[in-house]
């Protein structure tokens, strides 16, 4: 007889299983847990360049020289001092203006400035030091220190002249480094000292048609499409309309002409006009909507007409469609531009995308008894102690 019982095998395979999907389970809550707190890069650039702009401004405005005082500058007052354009958070909101604010405190040896930025459910804080030497009020501050200790120096001089005759004084030399950081590229147009600008281009053309539309007598609205059988230049897909101009008697053979566009939906006149100008309907006859794109290869303009009034316009009566109509006659320029952004000007036409960013400038500044600091450079300046 065999001893001990049999090992259910069914039953290990379904424990192993559970245990397995256990485990993706876990990994997957940890994994998320992990990626709830991380910030979009659209924020962590915003908050970067606000706390960047907050401290080229701090170095303007006179600071709070007690230790633990504040001052306090918000995303809406940069904005509105046009320092900074806007901020929105990834998914295109803009950014609370009131809640995000930067903010700089004096501590003993040095300041803090604290930024802020609220974006949606996106909202977080950064801290960097700013240094003394930035503080434009400071300096000031301590020159005058400086000379009232001087001025005390000089009346205690004949006190101090045997004790003075038993130290040897050291001379220190001052030493300057200047390095240079720049923001990100925003878009848009600003001058100043510390604001760089660049260019981007798109090529551009432009054509003018004379459009003959058509609606029914009786009726109060019509929408037809025009086709651009002729256009500038086939790549140029992106179109928007630049002008429209209204009938004039003096365009009437070019009307008449219709070059280089056609009907492509709605009514289509069979019979030959032979004088526009008698049924043309003008300026305060109708209102009218254009709506331009371009779709599989070929440019298309759809109008919408509402009809005002038609005193004084005669019908057309078309034969072959057996019915009477009154022509819309409108001239329509139309821009054609490239989706090719060069940093390039194109020889053609063109139109420009401006972009700026700002340059900052930082400056170091040390006390040394060498002659020779790597990477410094001697500003004349020296004291003696």
């Amino acid at each position: 007889m065999e001893s001990g019982k049999k090992i259910n095998w069914l039953s290990v395979f379904i424990r192993a299983i559970i245990v397995f999907i256990f485990a993706l389970i876990i990994i997957w809550l940890v994994s998320k847990a992990l990626n709830t707190g991380k910030k979009s890069k659209t924020f962590t650039d915003n908050i970067n360049n606000m706390e960047t702009v907050a401290i080229e401004y701090f170095k303007t405005v006179d600071l709070p020289l007690e230790k633990g005082k504040s001052m306090k500058i918000t995303l809406g007052e940069l904005i509105q001092k046009e320092l900074i354009v806007s901020a929105n958070s990834e998914e295109g909101k803009t950014c609370d203006t009131k809640k995000s604010y930067s903010e700089i405190t004096r501590e003993k040896s040095k300041y803090v400035v604290t930024t802020t930025l609220v974006c949606g459910k996106e909202k977080d804080t950064i801290k960097k030091d700013f240094s003394l030497k930035d503080c434009r009020n400071c300096n000031v501050s301590n020159q005058n220190n400086e000379q009232s200790n001087s001025d005390n120096s000089d009346n205690n001089n004949s006190n101090n002249s045997n004790n003075s005759s038993s130290t040897t004084a050291v001379t220190y030399y001052e030493y300057a480094k200047e390095t240079t950081t720049y923001s990100k590229w925003m878009r848009g147009s600003k001058t100043g000292t510390n604001i760089e600008n660049r260019y981007e281009y798109y090529g551009i053309d432009y054509a003018t048609y004379y459009t003959v539309g058509a609606i029914k007598k009786g009726d109060k609205e019509v929408t037809y499409t025009l086709k651009l059988d002729k256009v500038p230049n086939s790549k140029y897909y992106f179109t928007t309309i630049e002008e429209v101009t209204n009938y004039l008697s003096k365009d009437s053979v070019l009307y008449q002409k219709r070059d280089g566009v056609s009907t492509s939906k709605g009514i289509k006149l069979e019979s030959e006009i032979t004088d526009i100008d008698k049924y043309a309907l003008r300026e305060n006859n109708f209102t009218y909507k254009l709506l331009p794109y371009y779709r599989k290869g070929s440019f298309y303009i759809d109008i919408k007409i509402t009809l005002n009034e038609f005193s004084n316009v005669s019908e057309f009566y078309d034969s072959k469609l057996k019915d009477e109509f009154y022509l819309i006659p409108l001239k329509v320029k139309v821009k054609f531009a490239s989706d090719e952004i060069s940093d390039t000007k194109p020889e053609e036409l063109y139109e420009a995308i401006p972009y700026y960013r700002y340059i900052i400038t930082n400056r170091d500044v040390i006390w040394s008894t060498e002659s020779y600091v790597e990477g410094y450079t001697k500003t004349g300046n020296t004291k003696v102690e």
